[in-house]
């Protein structure tokens, strides 16, 4: 008896890593190419939040200007190595570009500790930030998006392809004309 308990047990697990394996096997592991990119193209949702300053934002006040809307989180290590990126892309851009981030599950004094740690000077929202993901297609962080002045989403990069300061500059650049 205690040997076809065994046997039986085995048949399961064997089973169950049978199918995780199928599943594997054929799915799609691009993450970058299967993430929601219908919102490129797209007028940027509204984002009405409160900072981790207390101000209040509203993105809709950026028209005319390039934004930058990152989705953060401080126990992200994506979000940490790209957070330097998006500061120099900042400093490089003060006239005509603006960084907003949007905390992503995480709470407002993990947000305020993680831009204390790590700097960064522009509006960080902390409210509505569910909805504001939603709206966005947002589904892990980090997630950037580029805005034109124009209002309409032009770009978005996702956790598997980072983002940079160079990359940011060039994709204003590629877009310049066309807006």
């Amino acid at each position: 008896m205690k040997h076809r308990s065994a046997a039986i047990a085995a048949a399961i697990v064997a089973v169950v890593i049978g199918l995780l394996i199928a599943l594997l096997a054929t799915s799609d592991t691009q993450q970058s190419s299967t993430a929601n990119f219908e919102i490129v193209g797209k007028v940027a949702p509204p984002i009405e939040a409160t900072t981790i300053d207390g101000e209040e934002f509203d993105l809709r006040s950026l028209r005319g200007k390039w934004v930058v809307v990152n989705f953060f989180a401080s126990w992200c290590v994506g979000c940490r190595v790209e957070h330097p990126e998006l500061v120099a892309f900042s400093e490089s851009r003060p006239q005509d570009a603006q960084v907003v981030s949007v905390m992503f599950g995480d709470t407002e004094q993990a947000a305020r500790d993680f831009f204390n740690e790590l700097g960064g000077s522009w509006p960080a929202v902390v409210s509505n930030t569910g909805s504001i993901a939603i709206d966005f297609g947002v589904t892990a962080v980090p997630e950037t998006l580029l805005v034109a002045p124009s209002g309409r989403v032009v770009q978005k990069w996702v956790s598997a392809s980072g983002v940079t300061s160079e990359t940011l500059n060039a994709a204003i650049a590629s877009f310049q004309g066309d807006l």
